[in-house]
């Protein structure tokens, strides 16, 4: 049996375009002789569209295609996920019925499943947790079981196609569906006690984050040899977004024998038609080609950049977004963004902007011009000393009617209007002025905790280093001069100096004054709140360091912690100081900030929903704070 493995670019919400790409891939599967066609989860019409879910002529327009689709089953079996609807029953908000659902077109029909009487298969469990938010719009098959007082598995049947007069038995599932540790239902299992299965099928829409495919791999490799039967993984590619975050897709499409053996069929972040033979009587893979996937060469750094630019550059293409302007401070953020933007848009298409005061350095600003010049881009000094001092003079005068309350500039305001000068007045204008838009610098370290000006340098369409550590930042930036350019095009300068704000004399990088935060440490602190499966609070931190194991707790060098707490009461201080950031001004901006790339565990926007509300501290820690402050 010839299968051909179509890993798509899916696009949201745009059935047209999906369409028209898998017609493409099933000609050419036709002309190459495949039997059948195996396309992702939700390749019609995308996974990530919101409410767009909600609109009726959405999915009329998602039938229209599913006929388009059944026109071209006659010399080839074709299954692809799309949505299933039923427009006689309604789900729990109200809406109409819909289903997450796996199609199999075949010689101008769908096949129906005898067991729910529909044209498609339904994904089992519905995941509710990161990004994903499932339940808001489609039914499951466990719903649909208990309302008709069944099991799960009396609603099932294996998908069965004819081919030379011997029936295929097909296992179906949909992504979900093999994620069921933490489930009462385990679907493939239970379907595979059941059922004797040539072979399974999982379709997948899944969300790339950093290595991510080993976890995969780990979990379809026991699924597979548990059941004894072979299975194919088939993912999309592509970028999806749900507004706050954007989410990339990186396909590594994967067979999986029933004795463990992994062949992958799909590349990392790359749109492939692949075709396989497979030995019916012997229930497996045969492939006289030899496909090897990018990502098994990677290291962290490695894996970071190519992840990163596919992103990037997609969501450019998407959003026909041809020329960015960036604020270059000298500083390693913003060279970080110059790097990335100039690899994705091309060195004529990215403006180069350094926007100096009084309180920043030759030495920075020499080292943003010595970026610009080794990237070749267009490159501008303009200065905002006149500026803000005008803005400045300005506030101090005002006089409010019905109020007696003067006003005055302090340091503080004044380092937010040079950061709102920067970005919201020059960044702003230049970009409109050249037709593009301007980007946000910050990095997770800095978003965590709100270390940055609203308005200001917070602002930008996009924060493409905000699901990046500080460390991240330098990593990957070293990582670009030694092994993408080889050669020092991040000036060392820029490497070396401290990271600086330059807003105030207090930030004087000439006297090695910088920012607040301690980056080694204070990454993983903070990593251990936003990342961690069980997210670690103040008092979790304050009991580690305690027992002398907070170097364990958040992955750090035990002596880095001696060394920045001379006792636990500057322990406390600087604790509760960044706490209160994170849960009190660092969220109020957060929800404000620039839609963020997802790489992590845990990024910014849908996979980190928060309130904004007064800060507190666990009943827990403030017992045994006060315990300390007794002694």
């Amino acid at each position: 049996m010839k299968i051909a493995i179509g890993q798509l670019i899916v696009k949201a919400a745009n059935c047209a375009e999906n369409f028209h790409k898998m017609q493409e891939q099933i000609l050419d599967a036709i002309e190459n002789q495949a039997h059948l066609i195996i396309f992702p989860e939700m390749a019609l019409p995308g996974y990530f569209i919101g409410d767009t879910w909600e609109q009726l002529s959405f999915l009329q327009d998602c039938e229209y295609y599913h006929k388009k689709i059944l026109r071209l089953s006659d010399k080839i079996d074709i299954i692809f996920g799309s949505v299933g609807v039923d427009w006689q029953k309604k789900n729990e908000d109200g809406r109409v019925r819909k289903y997450n659902a796996i199609y199999c077109a075949s010689k101008g029909n769908f096949i129906i499943n005898s067991k729910t009487k529909y044209p498609f298969w339904i994904k089992s469990l519905m995941p509710n947790y990161r990004e994903f938010d499932d339940s808001r719009y489609f039914y499951d098959l466990r719903k649909l079981a208990s309302d008709n007082n069944s099991k799960l598995e009396e609603l099932y049947e294996p998908l069965k196609l004819k081919l030379n007069g011997k029936v295929i038995k097909i296992g179906v599932s949909i992504c979900e569906d093999a994620w069921s540790d933490d489930y009462s239902n385990n679907p493939i299992l239970t379907f595979n006690k059941k059922y004797k299965h040539d072979f399974f099928l999982n379709l997948s829409a899944s969300p790339y984050t950093l290595a991510k495919k080993e976890k995969r791999e780990k979990l379809f490799c026991k699924i597979s040899k548990y059941c004894n039967t072979s299975l194919f993984y088939v993912n999309c590619v592509g970028v999806q977004n749900l507004g706050k975050t954007i989410y990339g897709f990186d396909g590594s499409s994967t067979f999986y024998s029933n004795k463990g053996k992994v062949i992958e069929i799909g590349e990392f972040f790359s749109e492939s038609l692949r075709f396989f033979e497979f030995d019916l009587s012997r229930k497996t893979l045969i492939s006289k080609q030899s496909f090897l996937n990018e990502r098994n060469k990677l290291d962290k750094a490695s894996e970071l950049q190519f992840s990163l630019e596919y992103i990037l550059r997609s969501c450019l293409n998407e959003w026909n977004i041809k020329k960015v302007v960036i604020g270059l401070s000298g500083g390693i953020d913003s060279a970080l963004s110059a790097v990335l933007f100039t690899r994705v848009l091309g060195n004529k298409n990215v403006y180069l902007i350094n926007m100096p005061s009084q309180f920043n350095s030759e030495l920075t600003k020499n080292a943003a011009k010595k970026l610009a010049d080794n990237l070749q881009c267009p490159f501008a000094f303009i200065p905002i000393d006149e500026s803000i001092k005008y803005t400045k003079d300005q506030i101090n005068k005002v006089s409010f009617s019905h109020s007696n309350e003067k006003i005055e500039v302090n340091s503080f305001v004044f380092e937010n209007i040079q950061a709102r000068d920067r970005s919201g007045r020059i960044l702003a204008a230049v970009a409109a002025a050249l037709g593009g838009v301007f980007v946000c610098n910050a990095n997770k370290s800095e978003m965590t905790v709100g270390y940055s000006t609203l308005y200001g340098d917070q602002a930008g369409f996009m924060a493409p280093l905000a699901d990046l550590w500080k460390q991240d930042v330098y990593l990957l930036s070293h990582h670009y001069n030694k092994h993408i350019f080889k050669k020092q095009v991040i000036p060392n300068e820029t490497l070396q100096v401290v990271p600086s704000a330059e807003l105030s004399e207090n930030h004087n990088v000439m006297e090695n004054k910088g920012d607040p935060l301690n980056y080694p440490y204070h990454d993983l602190l903070f990593s251990s709140w936003v990342e961690h499966w069980n997210r670690k609070t103040p008092e979790d931190c304050l009991k580690a360091y305690l027992k002398n194991n907070l170097a364990t707790l958040i992955g750090c060098e035990s002596k880095l912690i001696e060394n920045l707490f001379p006792n636990v009461h500057a322990f406390i201080n600087d604790l509760e100081r960044w706490w209160t950031l994170y849960r009190g001004m660092g969220a109020f901006k957060r929800v404000q900030a620039p839609p963020v790339i997802a790489l992590s565990r845990r990024a910014f926007g849908n996979d980190h929903r928060e309130h904004i509300g007064r800060v507190t501290f666990s009943a827990g820690y403030i017992k045994i704070k006060s315990k300390i402050l007794k002694e």
